[in-house]
């Protein structure tokens, strides 16, 4: 059986979660009338009865957002995230069934219990409880898949494709000539365009091209490439190194190919470079030769 694909994958993440909150949709509809109802038949006016769900609702909203999105990243929720969704669950469920529980109103041992509407009014909240933690467990899943696909994806793979995205046919639309009016280019290509002439060199254009917006990096080791087509130039080397500060600051590792990929909208031969920059960017300087070089050791023999 053959692995899947990131498109498979990403697939597959967005019916889960159509199909989930679609089921939530319909839970929470259930509860919100259930929940109105009861607080209703405790004298509570309208108003403040009508707010009571939507309290719960809204912060189960806002949990489930901020897992799902730390999911997507890579890393888990915290302690508090789980205690919320439990106590907004269990909140929903003694609320739907509580007279069911307690038909007498006499608080104890629920001796007067009818089972039959503790399970009709309890299965919804209860469902939702479970979708809860069914939906951030999925997610998870779904991103540890995607990072193992965008590192185990070699840019020789996809240097056909590369070439079709909106980045690539970005870079060959408005090719850099030796004119000076495409010297701000945002994306100057590195080698020469086919019209230049062979002996002419476009070196002073890239240089000015990066003069005020490119990042201060330090040198770069003998195994790191520098980026091809201005890959780590201006705005998306700024949004890529954003990136991997939030990463090595949350996770405490680098930022993955597939978070490249899908939040800069880029194809992984390009992902793939910007990775390789960030690491060079992160890596220490080496120590300087104390030897002299070799052209000095000449000269002074």
């Amino acid at each position: 059986m053959s692995a899947p694909t990131a498109a498979e994958a990403q697939a597959l993440l967005r019916v889960l979660t159509k199909v989930l909150c679609a089921v939530a949709v319909l839970a929470l509809v259930f509860t919100a009338v259930n929940i109105t109802l009861f607080a209703r038949s405790r004298g509570i006016p309208l108003g403040i009865a009508a707010l009571l769900d939507p309290m719960l609702s809204l912060a189960l909203a806002a949990v489930l957002f901020a897992d799902a999105r730390l999911a997507s990243w890579g890393m888990r929720p915290p302690r508090w995230s789980a205690a919320l969704r439990w106590f907004t669950g269990i909140a929903a469920t003694l609320m739907n069934t509580w007279e069911a529980i307690w038909p007498t109103g006499q608080i104890g041992w629920p001796i007067h219990a009818d089972p039959a509407r503790i399970l009709l009014h309890g299965i919804p909240t209860i469902l939702l409880i479970l979708l809860t933690e069914t939906i951030a467990a999925y997610r998870r899943v779904v991103a540890d898949l995607l990072n193992q696909i965008g590192e185990a994806d070699p840019p020789a793979a996809h240097s056909a494709r590369a070439t079709d995205s909106p980045d690539s046919v970005a870079d060959h639309t408005e090719p850099v000539g030796p004119g000076p009016e495409n010297t701000n280019h945002p994306y100057a290509p590195t080698t020469p365009a086919p019209q230049t002439a062979p002996g002419q060199r476009l070196l002073p254009q890239i240089t000015a091209t990066m003069g005020a917006d490119a990042p201060r990096t330090p040198p770069m080791g003998p195994d790191a490439q520098p980026p091809v087509n201005g890959a780590a130039n201006g705005d998306l080397w700024r949004r890529a190194l954003s990136l991997d500060h939030a990463a090595r600051a949350v996770a405490g590792r680098p930022v993955s190919l597939w978070k490249l990929r899908s939040e800069l909208h880029i194809g992984p031969t390009r992902a793939r470079q910007i990775h390789t920059q960030l690491l060079a960017h992160h890596r220490p300087a080496e120590p300087a030769d104390p030897d002299p070089p070799i052209g000095r050791t000449r000269s002074a023999t």
